[in-house]
């Protein structure tokens, strides 16, 4: 029976973290008019070619990660 319990607190806690990402990503959508205004100008920049791209190392670096 204690294994049971066991494997069921496993389950609740896997649950829990799927749920923390899943409102992690949902939150990514909670942006304000500015930014998708930003961003819908760096997505026209990048279209026609205008926009400064980085290499991931470069911005890993720059972001001190």
């Amino acid at each position: 029976m204690g294994e049971v319990i066991d494997i069921l607190k496993e389950i609740k806690e896997k649950l829990e973290e799927i749920d923390e990402k899943i409102e992690n990503f949902m939150g990514t959508f909670d942006l304000s008019d500015e930014e998708l205004e930003i961003i819908d100008k760096d997505l026209e920049a990048y279209e026609k070619g205008e926009l400064e791209l980085i290499d991931i190392k470069t911005a890993k670096r720059l972001l001190n990660v």
